[in-house]
């Protein structure tokens, strides 16, 4: 059995909670004690880092492989199903040095994330674990198809195209309730799926443990995600108390993808996205900091997703500036940020009995940081990759600095 004992000044547990001073024991890849003092073996790995902090690994639940952050997205549609797999292996790579250990796709092109996936699971690619969504579901003719999508009609074919995606071995569903940003034909807060629609696929991803996200814009589109049961709005923009009561009582979670339209915004005068992008995320992004702080405020919980792969929106940094936005434009503490980005995130993706925390009999997932490093007194030390002293996954370091 391997065994390792890590030592660590505070571990930052995800849940809210810190411990001083512990031990932790990882045997076999899974945290089996934590204590101030444990005794050791003979052939057990000691790691002390008593002077620095230990924090979870991030999760980011809301990346897309098929695309790099350019501003081009209408280059993949030249690019090879094989090109895009090599290329999305590439990408986590880059998460998973920026301190990502668990990642979840947001929708692909046909098979491309369940072959970047394989790549990850056989070793071919230093990636982070690896959960794809497959592909989003929408009407017909919600979107792009070369985008990744799986279109649908009335609650009987939304339930075939949901068991479809669980078949294909999707961790979580992905459902488009309005139009998008990034969509020519579509306006963002068009309704496109009615709520008994998406409560059909709500209730049929629910029946094999999986959780379902719906992305959505605009009151109606929201309003209906909410009603439906769907476990995780995403984006949700604008969002109104109306809705923000509605989500307290149906214990909604909200992954507003903040940093998306923060980064993109900053280069609408570069002259390289649409005409179409430019306009509705004018309409949008001003909108956004009210929605997200009185979520905040109501006790909603709190999913940080990023939507890596759009334009701007580059893997890796991302996921931590995201957390960094929810403390300073969605008004949360750095611990909520933290638990967002590592708790929160796990539960989304309904694999929190496995990781996210710190924790007896979870997946050791960890980052220790450089001495002197405390993301509780400054979240956006995690954007800068010489903080995160190792990276931790499965109880193996896989960067070490």
């Amino acid at each position: 059995m391997k065994e390792t004992l890590l030592k660590a000044g505070t571990v930052i547990i995800g849940d809210g909670n810190l411990i001083e001073n512990a031990s932790i024991l990882i045997q076999n890849g899974i945290i089996s004690r934590i204590e101030e003092k444990i005794p050791t073996g003979l052939e057990t790995e000691v790691l002390d880092f008593s002077d620095c902090v230990v924090m979870p690994g991030m999760i980011d639940p809301h990346v897309h492989v098929c695309f790099d952050g350019s501003p081009n997205m209408a280059e993949t549609r030249l690019f090879s199903d094989e090109l895009l797999a090599i290329r999305g292996g590439k990408l986590l790579e880059i998460l998973l040095q920026q301190g990502v250990t668990t990642v979840g796709d947001a929708a692909g092109r046909g098979n491309v994330p369940f072959a970047v996936k394989e790549a990850i699971d056989r070793g071919f690619v230093n990636g982070p674990r690896f959960l794809p969504c497959g592909r989003m579901i929408t009407i017909s003719g919600g979107r792009d198809p070369l985008a990744g999508a799986n279109e649908a009609d009335g609650v009987d074919g939304i339930r075939r195209a949901v068991r479809e995606e669980i078949a294909r071995g999707a961790y979580y569903i992905k459902l488009a309730t309005t139009g998008a940003m990034t969509s020519e034909h579509t306006e963002s807060m068009s309704v496109q799926f009615n709520q008994d629609e998406l409560q059909t696929a709500a209730d049929e991803t629910r029946k094999v443990g999986k959780m379902s996200h719906a992305h959505a814009y605009g009151d109606e589109g929201i309003k209906n995600t909410i009603l439906a049961g769907v476990d995780v709005l995403v984006h949700g923009h604008p969002l109104s108390k109306e809705n923000i009561e509605l989500m307290k009582k149906h214990k909604t979670m909200y992954m507003p993808t903040i940093v998306t339209y923060y980064e993109s915004q900053l280069h609408h005068d570069d002259g390289e996205l649409p005409e179409y992008m430019i306009r509705k995320e004018k309409e949008i992004f001003p909108l956004i900091e009210e929605g997200v702080r009185n979520a905040v405020k109501a006790g909603i919980e709190m999913v940080v997703g990023t939507d890596s792969g759009m334009p701007y929106t580059f893997f890796g940094k991302s996921t931590p500036e995201e957390m960094e936005l929810l403390v300073r434009l969605g008004g949360t503490s750095e611990m909520q940020a933290i638990v967002a980005g590592t708790r929160n995130a796990a539960k989304s993706m309904s694999i929190e009995s496995k990781v996210g925390t710190i924790k007896l009999g979870k997946s050791a997932d960890m980052l220790i940081l450089a001495q002197g490093k405390n993301p509780l007194d400054n979240i956006s030390i995690l954007q800068d990759k010489e903080s995160i002293k190792r990276v931790i996954l499965n109880g193996r370091t896989v960067v070490e600095r």
